[in-house]
């Protein structure tokens, strides 16, 4: 687009232009000139706003001036600028009190370029050292940006900011995928692998001990093993306790087998031989006690287990008479409890129906009483209350009549006496409503009472049962009292009958059994491998004997059994050792083999995290340096050279200092440098005039304009020259014309002084073939919209000077 020429510009009805103007601009240098607010601004805004969108300098100034665009006297505006050569185009915006509607506009790389590079507002003229010295070192700062586009150091601001999260740790994890985790990882695996080493370690230990458990245990055994733990099978079965479970179990026999032959000794020596001979005598007292008492206990069982037929009754008499006894008075009480209830339910139900009456009989009363009482009475007392404080005299105050007419006291005694009874009537009322409340409280109390008592209350043949039934239990209680003790006696005669009877067939087979058990035990003995009973030993003390020798044996197969148990259980505690520490080492193996791929990842990725570090520090030391370079060389000469054009006689001139000092942002700051040398000097703003700082703006813009490729071949100037003198200004002119015509530069310039507009003209006028000259002249009157007058020049050969 460096052949790109501006061709013209139709503008309507926005900011101090009024109506619609057309400015054609396809020359080399274009020359706007007008009085102050005739719209010399506003045309060069109005290419800026066709072209990228927006005014860069109205938006520094007032974030919401979109709505502030069109003339104050429209409702609707436009901008548009037509372009021709390579990438011609046409470019426009609609302005509305909603605010700016683009058609067609710069990228936002050509936007910017414009904005920064190709148009100098005359707000910005006086601001532009200012933003460029405050600007900061950030990637986005004007600065920043200009130094992007004069080096072309895109690729190593890429790299230096795709590294920069490489110079900490804490940043990496940030932006690098798996780094955290990877760490976490190897961690959590460093910490697991110790565990599970310790584990193993434990379990090794277990196993020693589970070990040392069985060599005691064989050694007590007398077993002669291979302690090995690969050979837990063979430890196994030699502990195996089938022949001593066999020996327990014969000698439990066998202590179960003698245990029955004492029983049958203890039997065959127990009763004396005098147990037959008591059996008549008792025989005869209890046929006597059964002669008189029998018929009667019969008779009074059935009686009584008719009135109780739910509860069972014993056989024995004993028993039978206290059981009866305490049954027949429970359902005695229980029985007599319930019939004097009903009785007295019964009196209190006639009682609570004569009481229900009279208070029924009270309420009517009291309704009576209540109905003749006025429920105003109170409400009038207190009135005539009130009326007592304006009686004077005899005259009522209400009616006005005369009450000495009546003869009757005096008016204020009447009003009071009058309030004195309603005042006792009110107060009675109120009484009788109490009294009526507590009554109908009671009514419904009685009322309840009398439906419970209705249903609770048994009919009179169920209430005459009920007293029978009592009757009868209270009369078999009485029978079984006075024949009590006898039913006791003969409970104690008939069991020793029966315990004579027993002791009489026992002694008649003990004699037998005594012998034969003696020759039993003495066989036993032999069986069980000690001395057999001999002829005069007694049977007591040989059983003991016996006894103590199966105890002992017995004692040592249970403590055999339970070494040989405690061993067979060390051998499945070694072997789920075993088992667990072979899952263990597997899974110890397989942590390890991760946490060698992890920490041989961190290892290559902490490498790579070295050397984009390096490859960073190399990055920011070419380019801190380039951007030394280009900076103290480049751009202060080109500076130096246009600044010096314009203002020979100034000794300071304005310059941008790099720090020395390794850096990875851009922080340069605006210095002035004396000619005769010896250093920086202060800011621009502290060493230069009003003049020569408008100056150093100006050529500033220059300077980065011409620094930059030719992205767009075009300088717009507003009114540049402000504080310049004539020098200046001629230096000026020489400048702009250098740039026009061998720069290639279109320049739009405005200016508002008509002598500097006319050597402008001059100064500029078209020096061969294809050069070009316009002036555009704004005017305007009150309430008339604005004129643009343009005027054309073109090159003529000077033949007046050849022919001379």
């Amino acid at each position: 687009m460096t052949d790109l020429l501006l061709k013209e510009l139709d503008v309507t009805d926005f900011r101090s232009i009024r109506g619609h103007v057309h400015a054609p601009l396809d020359a080399q240098v274009v020359l706007v000139h007008g009085e102050n607010g005739a719209g010399k601004t506003s045309l060069l805004s109005a290419i800026e706003l066709a072209l990228t969108g927006s005014v860069q300098s109205l938006r520094r100034a007032d974030p919401g001036y979109a709505s502030q665009l069109m003339h104050r006297s429209a409702a609707q505006g436009s901008v548009s600028v037509a372009t021709v050569g390579t990438g011609a185009a046409k470019y426009g915006a609609t302005l509305s009190p909603d605010g700016i509607a683009t058609s067609t506009s710069f990228n936002a790389a050509l936007a910017s370029f414009f904005s920064e590079r190709s148009y100098l507002p005359q707000a910005l003229l006086g601001q532009l050292l200012q933003i460029y010295q405050d600007s900061g070192s950030g990637a986005d700062s004007p600065l920043a940006k200009f130094v992007g586009e004069l080096l072309r150091l895109d690729r190593l601001d890429a790299i230096e900011t795709g590294l920069k999260p490489f110079g900490d740790v804490r940043n990496v994890r940030k932006v690098v995928d798996g780094w955290s985790e990877n760490e976490l990882e190897k961690t959590r695996l460093e910490a697991l692998i110790k565990d599970q080493k310790l584990s193993l370690l434990q379990i090794i230990e277990d196993i020693g001990v589970q070990m040392s458990d069985i060599r005691k245990a064989a050694d007590t055994l007398g077993l002669v093993l291979e302690f090995d733990e690969r050979k837990l099978d063979a430890i196994d079965q030699a502990l195996s306790p089938t022949d001593d479970e066999q020996r327990l179990r014969i000698i439990t026999d066998r202590r179960r087998e003698l245990g029955s032959i004492r029983r049958e000794l203890a039997r065959a020596a127990g009763a004396a031989p005098s147990a037959s001979i008591a059996a008549e005598p008792s025989a005869d007292v209890y046929e006597r006690w059964a002669t008189t008492y029998s018929e009667r206990y019969l008779a009074l069982r059935s009686t009584i287990e008719a009135i109780l037929p739910a509860t069972p009754m014993p056989d024995d008499m004993a028993a039978f008479g206290d059981a009866a006894l305490r049954h027949l008075t429970l359902h005695a009480d229980q029985t007599t409890s319930r019939a004097s209830k009903a009785k007295a339910d019964a009196e209190r139900l006639a009682a609570a129906r004569s009481e229900i009456e009279v208070a029924r009989s009270r309420l009517k009363t009291i309704s009576r009483e209540m109905e003749g009482i006025s429920t105003s009475a109170s409400g009038l007392a207190a009135i005539l209350s009130e009326v007592t404080a304006f009686i004077d005299g005899e005259i009522c105050p209400v009616c006005d009549r005369d009450y000495a007419e009546l003869n009757a006291g005096t008016l204020i005694e009447h009003v009071h006496g009058k309030v004195r009874r309603l005042s006792a009537s009110a107060q009675r009322l109120l009484e009788l409503g109490r009294t009526n409340t507590q009554a109908h409280a009671l009514v419904d109390r009685l009322e309840r009472e009398i439906a419970t008592l209705t249903d609770a209350i048994p009919d009179e043949r169920t209430l005459a049962d009920l007293d029978r039934t009592a009757a009868d239990a209270n009369a078999a209680r009485a029978e079984l009292s006075s024949i009590l003790d006898a039913l006791k006696e003969g409970a104690r005669l008939r069991a020793g009958l029966v315990a004579a009877q027993r002791a009489v067939t026992e002694a008649q087979s003990r004699s037998v059994a005594l012998t034969a058990a003696r020759q039993t035990l003495s066989d036993f003995a032999v069986a069980v491998a000690t001395t057999p009973v001999v002829d005069g030993e007694d049977l007591g003390v040989a059983a003991e004997r016996i006894q103590s020798v199966l105890d002992a044996k017995n004692r040592q197969f249970e403590d055999r059994l339970s070494l040989r148990r405690e061993g067979r259980s060390a051998v499945t505690t070694i072997r789920s050792l075993q088992s667990r520490a072979e899952r263990l080492s597997d899974e110890l193996g397989q942590h390890e083999a991760t946490l060698k791929i992890i920490a041989e990842a961190q290892q290559r990725a902490q490498k790579i995290r070295v050397q984009g570090t390096k490859i960073r520090d190399a990055v920011d030391a070419i380019r801190s340096a380039i951007i030394r370079r280009e900076f103290n060389e480049r751009l202060n000469r080109l500076w130096r050279d246009l600044f010096v054009r314009l203002a020979p006689g100034e000794p300071f001139i304005p310059a941008f200092r790099i720090p020395d000092a390794e850096t990875q942002r851009i922080q340069p700051r605006l210095v002035t440098d004396h000619r005769a040398g010896g250093g920086a000097g202060g800011t621009p703003g502290a060493m230069l005039s009003a003049g020569n700082l408008n100056t150093a703006a100006l050529t500033l813009f220059l300077s980065l304009h011409l620094s930059v490729p030719k992205t767009l071949p075009w300088l717009i100037l507003d009114d540049p020259v402000q504080s310049m003198d004539d020098i200046h200004i001629a230096h000026l002119a020489a400048l702009l014309r250098t740039l026009s015509k061998e720069h290639g530069r279109q320049i739009v310039i405005a200016v508002h002084d008509r002598q500097l507009f006319e050597y402008l003209r001059l100064e500029l006028s078209p020096a061969f073939p294809s050069d070009s000259l316009l002036t555009l002249e704004l005017a305007r009157g009150p309430h008339q919209d604005t004129r643009c007058l343009s005027r054309r020049f073109s090159f003529k050969e000077e033949t007046s000077l050849l022919a001379a």
